[in-house]
Formats: C-alpha cells, structure tokens, sequence
C-alpha cells in the first residue's frame, strides 16, 4: 500500500515541476487539480512535464498511462508506484 506521506510528499515536488513547465502559479495547484484545466496545458506541455517528471523523480512512466491520467493526485500516485516498484 502507498504510503499517504510519501504521497504528499511527492505531490509537493510535483506541483513545483507543474508550476515550472506549465508557468501556473505553484499556489493555484492543488493534488485535485486537473491537467486540462489548465491555462497553459497542450499536447506539448504534457509531453514536457512527463520528461521534467521523469528527471525530477528517476522514474519511467508508461506513456498511455501518463496521458490517461487526469489530476496532480494522480500522477503522483503514479510517481510513488514507480518509485516503488519500477516502471508505472
């Protein structure tokens, strides 16, 4: 089971890579806070934060899964399971 600590914890550094390639304010960014709703968010945005993400974090993510995947709080859990277990 995921640790809701580490989630946390992960959901903050995520939110700061977000607020870095989209250019949203880091204080407007919550864990419910959905990619598509953001101002700057396009195909190119995502394929920059899942680069950033992946840096920032040492994880591979499974591409069609990324994509799938709709709010903050989600990719984090997505952070932690690749973390934890290799690629998510």
């Amino acid at each position: 089971m995921t640790d809701p600590t580490t989630t946390d914890t992960h959901t903050a550094e995520l939110v700061r890579v977000i607020s870095d390639v989209t250019d949203a304010p880091a204080s407007t960014l919550t864990g419910a806070s959905r990619f598509d709703e953001l101002d700057n968010w396009s195909s190119l945005a995502a394929l920059r934060l899942l680069t950033a993400v992946e840096d920032a974090f040492g994880v591979r993510l499974n591409l069609r899964a990324y994509l799938a995947t709709e709010t903050v709080d989600g990719l984090a859990r997505m952070i932690e399971a690749g973390i934890s277990g290799g690629r998510s």
